[in-house]
């Protein structure tokens, strides 16, 4: 039988062994569950408040996310469809149906680009939900003389969980199964921290859009330049 472990932080605040090995292993247990269903609540200042939610395929990098707009103003945003392939993210534009017909390619909906995460901030949340899920487990050691510490319980969807600290990012985990419940992450764009909460964890079903409804984005700069893209976080 293993050695009981304290679970509880020393009087140093450092993190207890078993802590810090639930922390440790949590991401692992995403790349485990090979995905789950997310759902980003992004604050965008008083202006809006942007949601992404959907399955995310971490073993296929892949994700198909809505992305659904609360303004404060009241205006009805329609809601818009957001998919990310392996390297790249698909996204509608508007107009962008039309001004491909006028070339004599209709029922294009998509365009295709490369992931930009120091460019775009969309593309920056993206990327972070799918380095969710790793491969390997952080040091414990390592976790419990960095910057870590326990910052409590709450519930989420009537299960409690512990929350984590680890640099900026907190981590809440279910202490039962291992597995992430919710993050809280900071951006250089957003005042507030942005929510992630995880559910559903199990290999998803990730349905991409037609390929002749995408055109890949770098061919067609003279449409683009023409067109208003949509607010995105």
């Amino acid at each position: 039988m293993p050695a009981m472990v304290d679970a509880k932080a020393d009087d140093k605040g450092r993190l207890s062994t078993a802590q810090a090995l639930l922390l440790s292993r949590a991401l692992v247990r995403n790349e485990q569950a090979q995905g789950a269903v997310v759902s980003m609540v992004v604050p965008f200042g008083p202006a809006a408040t942007f949601t992404l939610t959907g399955p995310v395929d971490w073993t296929g990098d892949r994700a198909a996310l809505v992305l659904t707009t609360k303004r404060s103003d009241a205006v009805s945003t329609p809601d818009s469809p957001v998919f990310w392939d392996r390297g790249a993210i698909l996204t509608e534009v508007d107009g962008l149906s039309t001004a491909m017909a006028a070339k004599g390619r209709s029922g294009v909906r998509f365009v295709a680009r490369a992931l930009n995460p120091k460019g775009v901030s969309l593309d920056q949340l993206i990327t972070f939900v799918g380095s969710l899920a790793v491969d390997r487990a952080e040091n414990p050691i390592l976790l419990r003389q960095g910057d870590t510490a326990f910052v409590g319980t709450k519930v989420i969807a009537g299960i409690t969980v512990e929350g984590y600290r680890y640099g900026k990012t907190k981590y809440w985990i279910d202490p039962a199964t291992g597995l992430l419940r919710e993050v809280e992450a900071r951006f250089v764009r957003y005042s507030s921290p942005v929510i992630i909460t995880v559910s559903a964890h199990g290999p998803q079903t990730i349905t991409l859009p037609p390929t002749d409804q995408v055109v890949d984005g770098s061919t067609i700069p003279d449409v683009l330049a023409s067109l208003k893209p949509r607010q995105t976080p």
